[in-house]
């Protein structure tokens, strides 16, 4: 939506206004640079002071056995203080489901989605496995379909998981989960928000959704759940998404006259970025994150296309991503193509990938390159021994 605004913005000579507490990497380089204006607040509405973020050492916490399965010690009594207070509380975490997947104890075999190369879900509410990808749906094995045991256990943790874990260890407090499940009714995001706004829950635990744009006077309680995972995701942007989720979902708490307190969970405590985080300390974030990003040549110092191969023949895809990669690398320059690579998930809706990026100077002409990304897609696509084969660009506009 921002990559639109601004094209949009540009072609028809409109201002076009950016306004986030967690601008990206190349916004506020931009801004800093001067193309774009740069204007600053530099407090919160009604002078609110900004949440104290504590980092719980959920690792320690099962060293002492004080963890209450996958809560920290600190986080529950933050908790129970937060229902003393007749306040409210936001869990986050970024994953919804019970668990991340099941496996068998005895072979450690796990149900993969048939179409996507990813592991299915498991939904307890639906008691079924789902692929979040594809949208395919079977039910949970009673025993392991590679070895017939009945040894099945649950991995990670889901919000419907941190749902059920919650009702018992506070079975007084009022609890309501939002994610795709709980508001794909008609309504049902408005209704869960509503009851949240009138005091009517006291716990409200949710995915992305309940990070950003909620203004709720009563939040002074907001926990972090699995950020390793989000800070370790195999992607060069995500440090910066994972600064700006955190950021943005510690805002809704301690919006008015309640100090707000965030507590985020990790089994990495030493990690420096976290100490960026707990700080709130955006400009240290943005220059380290600089200073990597011109280490390994990424934007803004570079622009990146990234294009995607696929077809529901593993060895075709294989085939066209080879050839796709050589011949940009004759036009362009071995340096700067990259792959082809199979992607971290190598499979969706039964059509099989392959990753080749492109990462040139910005000096470099960009409607040039395009010609010639656009003169190779086409001499494959109309490759009589490449049938079905499909190639998507995607170009970072910065």
């Amino acid at each position: 939506a921002r990559d639109v605004a601004i094209y949009l913005g540009h072609i028809h000579k409109a201002k076009t206004l950016l306004g986030t507490a967690t601008p990206s990497v190349e916004s506020y380089s931009h801004a800093l640079q001067k193309k774009f204006g740069l204007v600053e607040m530099k407090e919160r509405f009604f002078k609110a002071p900004l949440p104290e973020i504590e980092i719980a050492d959920l690792r320690a916490d099962k060293k002492r056995k004080t963890a209450h399965g996958e809560f920290t010690s600190t986080l529950i009594d933050a908790l129970k203080e937060t229902l003393e207070k007749k306040e409210q509380a936001i869990i986050f975490q970024n994953r919804r489901g019970y668990s991340n997947y099941i496996t068998c104890d005895d072979c450690g075999h796990i149900s993969e989605c048939p179409h996507c190369a990813v592991s299915l879900t498991y939904h307890q509410y639906k008691n079924q496995l789902n692929c979040h990808y594809c949208g395919h749906k079977q039910p949970v094995p009673m025993v392991c379909p590679a070895c017939g045991s009945t040894k099945i256990q649950t991995i990670g943790i889901g919000t419907e998981k941190i749902e059920e874990e919650l009702k018992l260890i506070l079975p007084e407090a009022r609890i309501q989960r939002m994610d795709l499940e709980t508001t794909r009714a008609k309504y049902a995001y408005q209704n869960i928000i509503n009851d949240f706004d009138k005091g009517n829950v006291d716990i409200l635990i949710g995915t992305q959704m309940v990070s950003k744009g909620l203004d709720f006077d009563r939040v002074s309680l907001v926990g972090v759940f699995d950020i390793d995972r989000m800070m370790h995701f195999p992607d060069f942007r995500a440090l910066e998404r994972t600064f700006q989720l955190v950021t943005q979902v510690s805002g809704r708490a301690g919006r008015r006259d309640t100090k707000g307190r965030v507590i985020v969970q990790t089994k990495d405590a030493e990690n420096k970025f976290l100490e960026l985080i707990k700080n709130h300390d955006f400009l240290s974030f943005y220059h380290f994150e600089m200073q990597e990003r011109e280490k390994y040549h990424y934007p803004p110092f570079t622009r990146m296309i990234h294009l995607l191969v696929r077809s529901k023949d593993k060895k075709i895809t294989r085939e066209a991503a080879n050839q796709l990669s050589e011949l940009l690398k004759k036009e362009l320059g071995q340096p700067r193509v990259l792959g082809p690579q199979e992607p971290l998930i190598n499979k969706i809706r039964d059509k099989y990938l392959m990753d080749v990026f492109l990462k040139f100077e910005r000096k470099y002409n960009t409607a040039a390159v395009k010609e010639v990304v656009d003169k190779a897609k086409l001499s494959l696509i109309t490759n009589k021994d490449l049938k079905g084969i499909e190639i998507i660009a995607d170009v970072d506009p910065y």
